[in-house]
């Protein structure tokens, strides 16, 4: 349950910083792909949501841990990526097909869509930002079937989409994980809890508070 719980906390920070209210949020269908909200309302352009819980790469032993959220909106897919006890990271991508697939877009340095060394130990916010259809035709590689957000929509549907996080220690990834349905009934609890301990092992908050002020 503790598990359970502290995912569920996770999940709705990560959403706070996407903007989206928690109150009658639906599991993400396809069938409710990047449903309007009505001009004016306040709220957000859509009812797709897709969460990643980012653990170790097989082979990797570490106590880093993460998770993504992105969203669906009339101007494309907006991300947020959030990491504990992260060393000398350099960049994160979409995947498709599987962790070490190739490419589709860049999540950091999202600004840059290159690399850039976050140095020494990081908890915390990694990168927040849109990605549209320019980003993705600029950050994707030559053999990604996603030319557009929709067809990285599709991919992300399809359960064939993974965001990875590449450190000095583990260029070819050191925490990664599948992109999902939210689906608010089971805390997501799909993936492995997000935690910030020294240890690995499920903490009561996250350090990404204390070290970028995020969520006030």
């Amino acid at each position: 349950m503790q598990d359970l719980d502290h995912t569920r906390r996770t999940a709705l920070k990560g959403l706070a910083l996407l903007g989206v209210g928690t109150t009658g949020i639906g599991a993400a269908s396809a069938d409710e792909h990047r449903a309007d909200a009505p001009e004016g309302s306040g709220q957000p352009a859509t009812s797709s949501l897709f969460v990643a819980h980012l653990g170790p790469q097989e082979g990797v032993e570490t106590s880093a841990r993460g998770m993504a959220v992105v969203q669906a909106r009339r101007d494309g897919l907006k991300f947020v990526v959030e990491v504990a006890n992260l060393e000398n990271a350099f960049m994160a991508h979409v995947h498709e097909d599987e962790a070490l697939g190739p490419i589709a877009v860049w999540l950091y340095d999202f600004g840059t869509q290159d690399e850039r060394l976050e140095d020494g130990r990081f908890s915390g916010l990694l990168d927040v930002g849109t990605i549209t259809d320019e980003i993705v035709a600029e950050g994707r590689v030559q053999e990604a079937e996603s030319e557009t957000v929709d067809d990285l929509l599709g991919k992300m549907e399809a359960g064939e989409a993974y965001v990875n996080v590449h450190t000095e220690a583990y260029p070819g990834g050191e925490i990664s994980g599948q992109l999902v349905p939210f689906d608010p009934s089971d805390g997501m609890h799909r993936g492995a809890p997000f935690d910030d301990s020294e240890t690995g092992e499920p903490t009561g908050d996250s350090g990404a508070e204390s070290d970028t002020g995020a969520y006030g």
